[in-house]
């Protein structure tokens, strides 16, 4: 039997064979596979123009889209429409969120003391911009996210020396720490059940539940893998990473058996976050220069992680070779062009093939 992907060529006085690897067999099945393994994304929208736009952030009913721009929060509609200032105190502020039922906004912002440095501090205030409050004093703390029952807040702080995640009450009491590393452990999320938190360290994804002692850790490359978020039905996680260079929004299953690439601009697209019914994720992108956030529609069957089968490695030499890395890439972001690349170019190694073949026999 012939070894995979190796045709051995025999003259019919069986006195020489010629074996050779098929590099280019190779090149298509890995290609082909990663088309068939690629997400579709059905529409990719820019909401604002403006600089500096990031940290997007979904109304519970997804009808309400709050982000931060030019050290201030704002708030517009989920199409880009009503876009409206909400708190500018004149110094940072960032990384807003609702609560539970999209009443109130929570966020980090500089602050200062009489005589003393500036630290980060998380706030809340009312979500049309009105009776705001400091939660939080002293040290750092910023990435707040309100658990789903409205119940408790997760944050990084760094009370400890390094950036650790902390949860609280929503009125800012009852503070208690989960972690405990030596890095920092940054941009917390909640699992859409509130019993696990998803968190990023020293550029690797974990996960830890609220009761639990030790994390798990989901990611383990050389990679910087940041800002992860949950779906909303729980199965799958969205985050961010450099895998090729620029940011790019990266699937990952809930567990970390399986991961595949959403986006692959030549730009850098980051702190990505599900909308409530899973079908749309919003994200911040300089893919036109200033950063600004954009909304996509993905296809729901073709971003879940446990139906995507790994792409198969059919040749060393194939998955390092630079021009295979950018034509799939090419493929990634234009199936429907590439497939019929790919079935033209099988089509003439058919014929090569069945060629060479009638050519020893005659």
């Amino acid at each position: 039997m012939w070894p995979l992907f190796t045709i051995q060529s025999r003259e019919l006085t069986g006195r020489k064979i010629i074996s050779r690897n098929l590099f280019l067999l190779s090149f298509l099945i890995l290609i082909i596979s990663h088309v068939s393994a690629a997400p579709i994304i059905e529409n990719d929208v820019k909401l604002t123009n403006t600089t500096n736009a990031n940290h997007p952030s979904w109304s519970p009913d997804g009808k309400k889209i709050v982000y931060a721009a030019n050290q201030a929060i704002w708030i517009m509609n989920s199409d880009g429409s009503g876009q409206k200032k909400l708190y500018d105190g004149m110094a940072w502020e960032g990384e807003p969120v609702f609560n539970e039922d999209g009443s109130k906004i929570y966020f980090a912002a500089e602050s200062k003391k009489a005589f003393s440095a500036r630290y980060i501090s998380i706030h809340v205030m009312n979500s049309d911009g009105s009776d705001g409050v400091k939660l939080t004093e002293n040290s750092d703390c910023r990435n707040p996210a309100v658990s789903p029952d409205g119940n408790r807040l997760v944050y990084s702080s760094r009370e400890s020396g390094n950036y650790d995640i902390w949860i609280m009450s929503p009125d800012g009491t009852e503070n208690k720490r989960l972690t405990d590393s030596e890095g920092d452990e940054n941009s917390p999320a909640w699992s859409p059940d509130g019993s696990t938190i998803v968190y990023s360290s020293m550029g690797d994804i974990f996960t830890i539940g609220i009761n639990a002692v030790r994390p798990v850790q989901l990611t383990s490359d050389t990679y910087n893998n940041i800002e992860p978020s949950y779906s909303p039905d729980g199965n799958s996680i969205v985050y961010t990473s450099n895998v090729g260079g620029d940011y790019d929004l990266w699937i990952l299953s809930a567990d970390g058996s399986s991961q595949m690439k959403l986006t692959n601009y030549p730009s850098d697209e980051k702190a990505p976050v599900w909308s409530p019914d899973g079908t749309k994720i919003a994200y911040t992108s300089n893919k036109d220069g200033d950063f600004n956030i954009w909304v996509m529609t993905v296809k729901d069957s073709s971003i879940e992680p446990d139906k995507v089968e790994e792409v198969p490695v059919v040749n060393e030499k194939v998955i390092n070779n630079e021009y295979v890395l950018k034509l799939r890439d090419y493929a990634a972001n234009k199936p429907r062009e590439f497939i019929g690349i790919v079935l033209l170019g099988s089509f003439l190694f058919v014929v090569l093939i069945v060629g060479t073949f009638l050519r020893r026999i005659s």
